[in-house]
């Protein structure tokens, strides 16, 4: 009669301890089915054949696809996860491409150099990505 209610609490507590990492399973998976808002938009500088105005350069946007605005985004970030000791003196960019996300940008030159420029810090930075060539290629 003893062995009858340990095994009947044992099946109960095996049941309890299942249901429970069944639903963390289904929380856990529907939150990484979220889709995050990608506010971000590219731009590529181009100079203006005009004499009469002021302005020698114009940012005009690029078309993105949303699959490859999900691989700018986490280059993006990690950007702006960057350190000193990644920051690089001395050395200026002319900004060909520039990627905004709200108030935040950061400007690059798709070339040998890989050096951005992040605008929450005045600086530029070195960081080793094909984000470059990527915006480079999706902006022509």
């Amino acid at each position: 009669m003893e062995n009858n209610k340990e095994v009947k609490i044992a099946i109960i507590v095996g049941v309890i301890m299942l249901t429970i990492c069944l639903i963390v399973f289904i929380f856990y998976n529907a939150s990484k089915d979220e889709v995050t808002d990608l506010n971000l938009k590219v731009y590529k500088l181009y100079e203006l054949d005009s004499e009469d105005s002021e302005e020698k350069y114009e940012y005009r946007p690029c078309n993105i696809t949303t699959e490859d605005l999900v691989s700018i985004n986490n280059d993006y970030q990690k950007i702006f996860n960057l350190n000193e000791k990644n920051k690089v003196v001395g050395k200026q960019i002319k900004g060909n491409y520039k990627i905004v996300a709200g108030e935040n940008y950061i400007a690059f030159d798709a070339g040998e150099e890989n050096l951005v420029y992040r605008s929450d810090l005045p600086a530029i930075f070195k960081y080793d990505t094909s984000l470059y060539e990527t915006v480079s290629k999706l902006c022509e």
